[in-house]
């Protein structure tokens, strides 16, 4: 099995404290940014796209044609991310990450600007498509970006917290977007149909300008100058990750294939479902998501700090363990139809399953992949995962509550199936902490 690469020697030594600061700031903001545009487009797509941009479609169909929109941002995650992975092992981690950070900001503030099914017709649809299309490239190069820069700021020690910084801005963005739909959304229907849901879109600029400040502050990485100037800077990196490491991205993937489509379930289907098929206050479920996405944050960097006394792969192989037994339970608790019920099972749902993989992960995944190809093995690990099962998650499981009836227990085997593969993946990974010791910091 491949281990930590030795080859990240930098004989200028590791980031400065100041670079490192402004490396894990400058990553989560953009983090931030990503993830309040993807949370936004997927709450509106359970909540308001279906009228607004598929009339006359009928509620499931609507409903679907919604869901079938955010799966599309999924598909092009893969191919953005790709692209600007290769640029990020090619030309450097920050001019890089710019690009994606505007690419995902404009293409959020464009979507609360377009006119409606009403209006246009059938270009209503297809412009919001477009306009997904390009959040998701610019989005599924931007979390691969920002876990690399934290990553390789970061010294062994106590790589796994800081790597868990932009794993915890995930939720930042996902609950300043919960918070504020859940404000929009105590509007009166007719106000939030029409122009309320627009709102939190085009005030996505604020935080791009916000992000924008602290990323143009940051300096490139040491890990990936000394790659530079020591001439290991490939031309292909994307080519050399698949053949160099096929065995290491595989186990990755399906790492993957566990933590992503749980996030998309509780976030997002999570909601039309409790909401729809059930008869839970939208704005109570709302909160009960805030709460998950708050508590989430602080989980994350504990779980990170543990995965750097004991190692990477019991916090993530425990996280999938409770994935597999909560499955059929958590929708137990949403058929309770209580709020408070269904808001404990929103928290066990994120909290702990995410909390318990994003940053460990993020961590994990840098140190098995060299510097010259890090941001490329990363991309391919998440991001194809997230095109084929994060992405259609609420559509599948949309799909499988019509066809059972209104019975969701297809969705719980579907997410046990799934855990299961991530089990077999994390068990196929190598423990990094101890080889990362002994082949010293990325940065060495």
């Amino acid at each position: 099995m491949t281990t930590v690469p030795a080859d990240d020697i930098d004989s200028s030594g590791l980031d400065t404290r100041s670079q490192r600061r402004r490396a894990v700031i400058g990553s989560s903001v953009g983090t931030i940014i990503e993830w309040y545009d993807f949370t936004l487009y997927g709450l509106a797509s359970a909540l308001v796209f279906a009228p607004l941009f598929f009339p006359g479609a009928g509620d499931l169909a609507g409903l679907l044609g919604a869901f079938a929109g955010f799966a599309v941002g999924f598909g092009a995650r893969p191919i953005g991310g790709l692209i600007f992975a290769h640029f990020g092992d090619r030309i450097g981690r920050k001019t890089t990450l710019l690009v994606t950070l505007l690419m995902m900001g404009l293409a959020t503030t464009l979507i609360g600007l377009l006119p409606t099914g009403e209006t246009i017709g059938v270009w209503a649809p297809v412009l919001l498509i477009v306009l997904r299309l390009f959040q998701g490239a610019g989005a599924g190069a931007e979390f691969a970006g920002a876990m690399t820069m934290a990553s390789e700021s970061a010294p062994n020690r106590n790589r796994a917290f800081i790597a868990g910084f932009p794993g915890a801005a995930v939720y930042v963005g996902m609950a300043l977007a919960t918070v504020a739909f859940a404000l929009i959304s105590l509007l009166p229907k007719e106000q939030f149909q029409s122009w309320g849901w627009r709102i939190p879109f085009v005030a996505s600029i604020v935080i791009v300008a916000f992000a924008l400040y602290f990323r143009l502050r940051v300096k490139e990485t040491a890990a990936f100058e000394a790659a530079e100037k020591q001439g290991e800077v490939t031309s292909a990196p994307l080519v050399e990750a698949v053949r160099s490491h096929w065995r290491i991205l595989l186990a990755g993937m399906a790492l993957f294939v566990f933590a992503l489509p749980w996030v998309y379930v509780v976030q997002t289907f999570s909601l039309s479902y409790t909401t729809g098929t059930l008869t839970v206050n939208p704005t109570h479920a709302l909160i009960g998501l805030v709460a998950a996405e708050l508590l989430t944050i602080p989980v994350t960097l504990l779980c990170g700090r543990l995965a750097d006394r004991i190692g990477r792969k019991p916090v993530l192989m425990a996280a999938a363990i409770f994935a597999v037994v909560f499955a059929f339970p958590m929708f137990w608790l949403f058929n309770t139809e209580n709020s408070w019920v269904v808001g404990i099972s929103l928290i066990l749902g994120l909290a702990v399953i995410q909390g318990g993989t994003i940053g460990v992960s993020a961590a994990m995944l840098a140190e098995l992949f060299p510097t010259r190809m890090r941001w490329s093995g990363i991309a391919i690990s998440r991001e194809i995962p997230a095109a084929l099962v994060g992405g259609t998650a609420p559509l599948v499981a949309t799909a499988l509550v019509a066809w059972a009836g209104g019975s969701p227990w297809l969705v719980a085997g579907y997410l046990v199936v799934l855990s299961v593969i991530g089990i077999v993946g994390i068990r196929s990974l190598p423990e990094t902490l101890t080889a990362g010791e002994e082949a010293g910091d990325l940065q060495k």
